[in-house]
């Protein structure tokens, strides 16, 4: 089949947002089953049980071992999946359920809806380069020593996944509403307002604690310098990118890029020199109650006792 009539990565998207909506209404559906008395799936993106597999954001269980400084092996299986994931495909977690970056994008959609001129201004194309891996683990690192040196579970009052969904979990069952719901609204705000996307770039503990068992030969963006027809020191993929990261500086691109694919489907429509690929190929020629049981627990922020 011809490359540039494969529509592979356009319908893969596709695919991805409604991965994204279907996710958001599971935790809106979970909290409503479990108040009816139906446990089969439990938890929130701090922790999930579905049946008899337990799952584990693997910051709060990084966050758990500091915390205690005893290492649980429960714990430790519950972020197998997770880990293995990443390990494969790199962050879809967040491009793909992260219900912070699926509100994200639909706020962004309903701006360049609403408010072309604005939508325009912001994604208007010039050309940039990716920034240093160094502020990212920089941050990520200041999180875990600010968690030791207080003793608190920072990483859960900074966790937007896990606070989304623990929000959703607790106002459905009428447990009120926690303060943490202010941090993502501020950080919706300040992204409107002022820093584009910059929360899931360079600050999300979750994202970066995914990133951490990225390697390699997980699933990248790699680009054929031989295939790309764009204009000489041009990179219109920059502009559909929605962390506003340079696709083509592969090098440099991770552990930002949480493969989105986003600017692989822009690049099908054109010279098809953005594609996914296995391997580090460079530039070619908390959780909701469980009411009846309760397989282990994490430090993390939660209002049910």
């Amino acid at each position: 089949m011809n490359a540039k009539n494969n529509h592979t990565y356009r319908r893969l998207n596709r695919y991805r947002r409604w991965v994204q909506a279907l996710s958001l209404l599971l935790f809106v559906a979970v909290p409503v089953l479990n108040g009816s008395g139906i446990h089969a799936i439990v938890g929130t993106l701090y922790s999930i049980s579905i049946g008899e597999l337990d799952m584990a954001d693997p910051v709060m269980v990084l966050q758990t071992i500091l915390l205690t400084r005893e290492i649980y092996l429960p714990l430790l299986l519950a972020a197998v999946v997770p880990v293995v994931i990443a390990w494969l495909f790199g962050r879809v977690f967040c491009s793909w359920v992260c219900p912070q970056n699926t509100l994200s994008e639909w706020i962004d959609a309903v701006q360049q809806r609403f408010f072309p001129k604005r939508w325009k201004r912001e994604h208007h194309f010039k050309f940039g380069r990716n920034p240093s891996a160094v502020w990212y683990w920089l941050i990520f690192t200041a999180l875990l020593l600010i968690t030791v040196i207080l003793g608190l579970p920072l990483l859960s009052y900074v966790s937007a996944p896990g606070i989304i969904t623990s929000f959703l979990s607790q106002a459905i069952l009428g447990l009120g509403v926690g303060a943490e719901i202010v941090l993502v609204l501020a950080i919706f705000a300040i992204e409107a307002a002022l820093f584009r996307r910059f929360w899931c770039k360079y600050a999300c503990p979750v994202g970066a604690g995914l990133a951490l068992f990225q390697g390699r030969r997980s699933l990248r963006v790699q680009f054929n310098t031989e295939m790309c027809d764009c204009k000489p020191g041009t990179a219109p993929c920059y502009a559909v990118c929605p962390l506003h990261l340079a696709p083509k500086e592969i090098e440099t691109l991770y552990p930002y890029c949480f493969n989105c694919g986003l600017c692989v489907a822009f690049c099908e429509n054109a010279g098809h020199a953005l594609t996914f690929g296995f391997g580090a190929a460079g530039s070619q020629g908390g959780a909701s109650r469980n009411f009846e049981k309760k397989p282990f627990q994490l430090i993390q922020v939660s209002r049910h006792k």
